[in-house]
C-alpha cells in the first residue's frame, strides 16, 4: 500500500521531526510505501496551511496514487472536530483510508471503519443542526417583520388571489400585474411564510390563555 504523511506542529519552538519519526517507524513497521510526508509550522486555528492544502490537492491529482494519510495523531490534521469530520469525510469519499497509530484509528481494518461511519453520523447530525438553527433564526426574524433577499414590489395580494382563484395562470397574472413570474411565486411564498407565522402565533396565545385560565 501506499500513502502520504502529514506531520504539523503548532509553534516554531516544537520539533516536526518527532512526528515524521514515527510516522516513517510505522510504516517501516507495516511495509508500507511512504512516498512523501507534507510537514509544517502552523497553529491549530490558522486557516492557511499551504502544506495541507498541498496535500489534499495532491491526493485528489492522484500525484503519489496513495491509497492512505498517516498522521501521528489526529489532531494534527484537524483544526477542530467539525474540521476533522468534514476532512474524514471527503477522504472517505475519496477512498482514501486514514491511519493514526497514538489514536488507534486504522480504517484499513474492519474495527478502523467504524471511525469512518461514527464521523459520518456526526457530520450528518452537524449538517441537521446547522439546518434547524437556521430555519428557526428564519422564523425568528419573520415574526420581526424581517425580509429575506432583494426588495420585491409591492402587491395586491386580494387582487392576485382573486385572478388564481378564477383559474388564470400564474405567468398571465404576473403579464397583467407588470412583474416577473419569479416575483410574483417570491412574493407568495412570503405570504404563505407570513401566514405561518402567524397561526403559530395565534396557536401560542390560545395555549398561553389556556394555561392563564388553568
Amino acid at each position: 500500500m501506499q500513502a502520504v504523511g502529514y506531520a504539523r506542529v503548532s509553534t516554531h519552538d516544537q520539533d516536526l521531526d518527532i512526528q515524521i519519526q514515527e510516522i516513517k517507524r510505522f510504516t517501516d513497521y507495516r511495509n508500507i510505501d511512504l512516498m512523501h510526508i507534507y510537514a509544517e509550522k502552523a497553529s491549530g486555528a490558522n486557516t492557511d496551511r499551504p502544506e495541507f492544502s498541498k496535500m489534499m490537492h495532491d491526493l485528489e491529482s492522484g500525484v503519489y496514487d496513495a491509497q492512505a494519510v498517516i498522521v501521528h495523531k489526529l489532531d494534527r490534521l484537524g483544526r477542530s472536530l467539525s474540521d476533522l469530520i468534514r476532512i474524514t469525510e471527503w477522504l472517505k469519499a475519496h477512498n482514501i483510508d486514514l491511519i493514526s497509530p497514538s489514536d488507534s484509528i486504522d480504517t484499513t481494518t474492519l474495527n478502523g471503519r467504524l471511525f469512518f461511519h461514527i464521523s459520518g453520523a456526526f457530520a450528518e447530525f452537524e449538517r441537521g443542526k446547522i439546518l434547524e438553527r437556521t430555519e428557526a433564526g428564519r422564523r425568528a426574524a419573520l415574526k420581526k417583520g424581517i425580509k429575506f433577499g432583494p426588495k420585491v414590489k409591492r402587491i395586491d395580494r386580494a387582487k392576485v388571489e382573486r385572478m388564481v382563484g378564477q383559474g388564470i395562470p400564474k405567468a398571465e397574472v404576473a403579464r397583467q400585474l407588470k412583474i416577473s413570474r419569479n416575483t410574483l411565486y417570491l412574493r407568495m411564498k412570503e405570504w404563505e411564510e407570513e401566514d405561518l407565522v402567524r397561526e403559530d402565533e395565534g396557536r401560542q396565545k390560545e395555549w398561553e390563555e389556556k394555561q392563564g385560565e388553568g
